[in-house]
């Protein structure tokens, strides 16, 4: 590189922050830090501006800056203790000593970066005198194997000690990985379990695009390696991380953004067409839907439009994904060694989005059918109503099918034994009945498994005319995502990427509220608004 323009831009683009910092690490304060700063910075111009000839850019701007340090060091007085912690230096051996300290602060940072047989090797051997015979049998290795270990470890510790290198942006700035899974959980909940620390999450972020190395994972997060081969080792033996090549080691689930980045776009495309055409169906179907099978709990149109918007196009969506979306089965999804039959889905929450549309408010949540036995119980909730899916989770086993046997007749309120009414007062609680008085009020949408087969079919006959509307949503969404999910987990990614079709659910909702179709929430229905179980 030889222009001097091309050399002043890439000095003011990519060197001059980190000379900065370089600094802040050399210095006390912040003026001190400033005034090095632009000693290094001028020293640099000046030498760019003379047309030296420059081979390796990088090397020679930080020879510059050690340079410019230890004259600058010089002209403190005395080289003070204020700059060197316990180097009491003339000056003519400020430099001296400082660079031995600093050798010997490499060398550990260096070490601390090695794999596991490297470091140990290189350990055991310059800092035990152990041999490499001796060597060889304590790591179950022959001599010549250690040898080799030895070479290389030299070679990568001259490479770092002759390099600035820096760790990476996780080192300072972590990120957050939020995880779900699609079927059965592990029996100490895995694999939501394996990522409650910073350290898994962040390498599980780190290895997700490609495979990387410890030594990569080490400089990412700026922690030292037997801490992170810790780690790899947990998140591989709970089928979380795999190893992929000798050295390297690749994130085994699809990781997708925190926010749904495509549900205005969905929404721009496919509204309010597929609203108007679904409300039509449904209220053609008013009577029917209506009917005293179907509505046990005598809500009005208003309400019933909560549970009718969401579970017939959930019906419809459910028979897309499996035709459309290249949907792992059930029984094809892997059994895990903790327990469980699960895969694995991480949500990067580390960047947000300031600008949330307006439907945003409606958010989806489909709650855990091992909560009803063989039920099955599902609903949206939304941000207005201060909820989030944890209401599920707080509900105990077998409240739902409590409460399905008392809308069945099949138990009664007052012949409950003191076991049920200790449920019973868990769905007062969470209002899934409500005391009024003439006794209890059903307040959520049940059907048996009958109604819950005609409603199917009702739903079904629409399939056609939404079909369309999804096969656009389901496009936008695949150029927003499957390019960044590595190729090695495409087999996965129908089953996360078509749950952003849920935003026909979310959306519908949104529409319906502002054309007035739907009831209003208040403090006794707006936890259980679309909330839709069944046998």
């Amino acid at each position: 590189m030889t222009d001097k323009a091309q050399l002043f831009k890439l000095f003011e683009d990519e060197y001059i922050s980190k000379v900065f910092g370089f600094c802040c690490l050399k210095t006390n304060t912040k003026e001190d830090a400033e005034d090095l700063a632009q000693d290094i910075s001028c020293q640099i111009i000046r030498s760019i501006q003379a047309g030296k000839a420059i081979e390796n850019f990088n090397a020679w701007v930080w020879s510059i800056s050690n340079h410019t340090f230890f004259n600058w060091l010089r002209n403190k007085k005395h080289g003070s203790t204020m700059y060197l912690t316990e180097l009491y230096p003339s000056d003519e051996s400020v430099e001296d000593e400082y660079e031995f300290k600093e050798q010997k602060a490499l060398l550990r940072r260096e070490l601390s970066l090695m794999s596991g047989n490297y470091r140990e090797a290189v350990v055991m051997y310059y800092f035990y005198g152990k041999s490499c015979d001796e060597i060889g049998k304590a790591l179950g290795k022959s001599s010549g194997t250690v040898k080799w270990w030895l070479y290389d470890a030299r070679k990568f510790i001259k490479e770092g000690m002759n390099t600035m290198r820096e760790y990476g942006e996780k080192s300072y700035k972590p990120g957050t990985l939020r995880l779900s899974c699609q079927c059965n959980p592990g029996a100490d909940y895995e694999p939501m379990s394996c990522v409650k620390r910073k350290s898994t999450q962040n390498i599980l972020l780190t290895a997700y695009r490609a495979p990387v190395t410890i030594e990569e994972l080490c400089i990412e997060l700026g922690i030292s390696a037997p801490y992170i081969e810790d780690e790899v080792n947990y998140l591989v033996k709970n089928q979380l991380m795999k190893k992929v090549k000798e050295k390297k080691f690749q994130t085994d689930f699809v990781i997708l953004p925190g926010q749904n980045c495509t549900g205005d776009k969905i929404y721009k495309e496919c509204f309010p067409d597929y609203y108007k055409k679904l409300i039509e169906f449904i209220e053609a179907n008013k009577v029917k839907l209506s009917h005293d099978k179907f509505n046990t709990a005598v809500f009005t149109w208003g309400r019933l439009l909560w549970v009718y918007i969401h579970i017939i196009t959930d019906i419809m969506l459910c028979k897309f994904k499996r035709e459309e979306c290249n949907i792992v089965m059930y029984r094809d999804i892997p059994d895990r060694p903790a327990g469980g039959k699960w895969i694995a889905l991480g949500f990067d929450n580390s960047y947000f989005f300031e600008n949330k549309p307006e439907w945003k408010e409606y958010q989806p949540f489909d709650g855990p059918v091992h909560k009803c036995e063989n039920d099955s119980a599902q609903g949206f909730f939304h941000y207005w109503s201060g909820l989030d899916s944890s209401i599920y989770f707080d509900i105990p086993y077998g409240v739902f099918a409590l409460c399905r046997d008392v809308i069945k007749g099949d138990i009664k309120p007052e012949n409950l034994t003191d076991e049920q009414k200790n449920l019973f007062s868990v769905a007062l609680e969470k209002k899934l009945f409500i005391r009024n008085e003439s006794g209890f009020r059903q307040n959520y949408y049940y059907v048996s498994e009958h109604e819950r087969k005609e409603i199917e079919k009702i739903a079904f006959s629409f399939y056609d005319t939404a079909k369309d509307y999804f096969n656009i949503a389901y496009d936008l969404v695949l150029k927003e995502y499957l390019p960044a999910i590595p190729k090695n987990l495409h087999w996965q990614a129908g089953n996360f990427l078509s749950n952003h079709l849920n935003t026909f659910v979310t959306c519908s909702l949104y529409e319906a509220f502002n054309a007035g179709k739907l009831s209003k929430p208040d403090e006794f229905n707006k936890e259980w608004l679309s909330l839709f179980a069944s046998e």
